[in-house]
């Protein structure tokens, strides 16, 4: 048997489908060595299994996450959002991937990312449903937030944020940079080499905690570090999806925060993760393709004056980024 820890980062209000997911943790066919759980100061917990270890600490999705990395003690981490329900032999399967295929850290499908794993749009969607997944593929390309390709490109890589066009390709064939960040299984001693306490920058921003590109950040690091990522198909969790991460309740609110917390994050992930290991061409065109795209591509799709504040965010975000860019 192997010896793991889970760590859960939670607000605690996300009611019962946190205890959906602590009932899937009671049914594991292998027991985790222990439950840690990272809420912050001044939060309580609905629903308790009893013998969880939690700790409390400073709000935010990179503290909680950083936290409950640094304190768990297994041998291997299954990280979890506090929204997921999974099956009975989901560390199981998780750990006999990592171990056949000889890696770091192991992600599942779930939600939405089963139907992004292949390069092809998957034939049982519905013409419409085709439609808008082609268009959905477009704005990423042209935005460079991703590239739905199974060329291993240098340009692909410097344009799109960690060479995020890998997580669309079968990563069980391929290693990945990204990824998403809801559940992944990994080494211990791999986790905690990405010093994810550095990167609390992403939670810093002036008009929110909201962390976007915190998942970016990790993973790419990891990967710098020489941790070898990959999707497993052979099992999958659901997204309850609570919601609770969330920038805001109101779409015109939460857009604001969206557009700036990207346009700021993404710029700073760049220059501090990309451009300053290595100054190339390659890296330099990567960095400016983002910038612009992303830029032009919500001028043209919020001319409406009601979304007029999120354009001003985005650009309060990118003049931010270069402030801390300077300062740092």
């Amino acid at each position: 048997m192997f010896n793991y820890s889970i760590v859960i980062r939670t607000l605690g209000n996300t009611g019962g489908k946190y205890l959906q997911m602590l009932r899937a943790i009671e049914h594991q066919t292998v027991k985790p060595y222990e439950i840690v759980v990272v809420i912050p100061e001044g939060y309580t917990l609905d629903h308790s299994v009893g013998n969880e270890r939690v700790i409390y600490s400073k709000k935010g999705m990179v503290t909680q996450r950083d936290v409950g990395i640094k304190e768990a003690k297994g041998d291997y981490l299954l990280v979890l959002d506090d929204d997921l329900d999974f099956p009975s032999d989901f560390a199981e399967h998780l750990y006999s991937h990592l171990q056949t295929k000889q890696l770091d850290c192991v992600l599942a499908f779930g939600g939405g990312a089963t139907a992004t794993g292949v390069t092809s749009i998957p034939q049982r969607l519905s013409f419409k449903q085709k439609i808008k997944e082609t268009a959905k593929r477009l704005r990423l390309a042209f935005t460079g937030q991703a590239f739905y390709s199974q060329k291993q490109s240098k340009w692909f890589d410097t344009i799109a944020p960690t060479g995020g066009h890998r997580t669309y390709v079968n990563c069980e064939e391929g290693l990945c940079q990204t990824g998403a960040f809801a559940c992944f299984f990994i080494k211990a001693d791999k986790a905690k080499e990405v010093h994810f306490e550095e990167e609390r920058w992403l939670e810093q921003g002036r008009l929110s905690s909201y962390a976007a590109y915190d998942d970016a950040v990790f993973y790419y690091k990891l990967f710098l570090h020489g941790g070898k990522i990959a999707y497993t198909h052979s099992t999958d969790f659901t997204h309850l999806d609570a919601a609770a991460g969330r920038p805001a309740k109101d779409y015109l609110t939460a857009k604001r925060i969206r557009l700036y917390t990207i346009s700021r994050n993404r710029t700073i992930f760049w220059h501090r993760h990309i451009w300053s290991n290595r100054r190339n061409l390659h890296n330099l065109a990567g960095g400016i393709y983002g910038m612009v795209n992303y830029a032009l591509y919500n001028l043209l799709i919020n001319l409406y004056p009601k979304y007029w504040p999120a354009i001003g965010a985005m650009w309060q975000g990118y003049r931010d980024a270069f402030t801390y860019i300077r300062h740092s």
